[in-house]
Formats: structure tokens, C-alpha cells, sequence
């Protein structure tokens, strides 16, 4: 009777320990977004993400929208717009410009996971 109490127990541990692992281990996606941000921070990254809002245009078109909609560069964009009511490659490129502008349309994409993927697959970086 000890020996079945002994082995039950050891399963018993066994089966724990294993759950307490499983518990432990991140998602692999969340991993992978880390890793894209670090990524994105890169000079040459950068870079290559300013030449996809220009040649992108849903990129483009969704930063240009998000930056319009964004109350601390409404203002701002709408000046943009005024200049230039057609041509969204020369909003992109006053965006790019600004410096306030442009590092809200990086943060706008570093933290919209979609838009981060879609970005880094674009540049080669996934």
C-alpha cells in the first residue's frame, strides 16, 4: 500500500510540474512583436519604413489618417492638407519634414501590431 501511495505521489508531481511549465512559457507572437520592435528602432530600418510611407499607399494613407484624426496634430495636418488637397506623396513628404509628425506616425506604427507586421514584411525584416 506504501509503494501505490509513493508512485501516485510522484505522478502526482510529476503531472504538477509539468503544468507549472506550461503556465510559465510566453507566446511565441509576443516574443515575435518584441523582436519587431527592437528591430524597428534600427537607423537603417527606419529608413527603409520612411521609403514605405512614400511608395506604400495604404501605409500612407493610414498614417496620413491616424495623424488627421490625432488631436495633438490635427492642427498641424490640417495645414498640410490646405497646401496640398491631392497630392498625399507631398503630405507624406511635409510629414516626413516635421519632425513631431514623423516620430508620431513611427510611434503609430511601432505600436499598431498589424501595421508593424505588415511594415517589417515589406522592408524584408519578418
Amino acid at each position: 500500500m506504501k509503494k501505490v501511495l509513493f508512485i501516485l505521489s510522484i505522478i502526482c508531481f510529476v503531472g504538477f510540474s509539468n503544468s507549472v511549465n506550461a503556465q510559465i512559457k510566453m507566446p511565441s507572437s509576443v516574443d515575435n512583436s518584441a523582436q519587431m520592435k527592437a528591430m524597428f528602432d534600427s537607423p537603417d530600418v527606419q529608413k527603409q519604413v520612411k521609403e514605405q510611407l512614400m511608395k506604400n499607399p495604404e501605409l500612407r494613407d493610414q498614417t496620413i489618417n491616424y495623424l488627421k484624426d490625432n488631436p495633438d496634430t490635427r492642427d498641424q495636418m490640417v495645414e498640410a492638407i490646405k497646401k496640398n488637397p491631392e497630392a498625399k506623396n507631398k503630405i507624406m513628404q511635409y510629414i516626413q519634414d516635421n519632425p513631431e509628425l514623423l516620430n508620431k506616425a513611427m510611434d503609430y506604427i511601432k505600436n499598431n501590431p498589424e501595421l508593424l507586421k505588415k511594415v517589417m514584411e515589406a522592408v524584408g525584416m519578418k
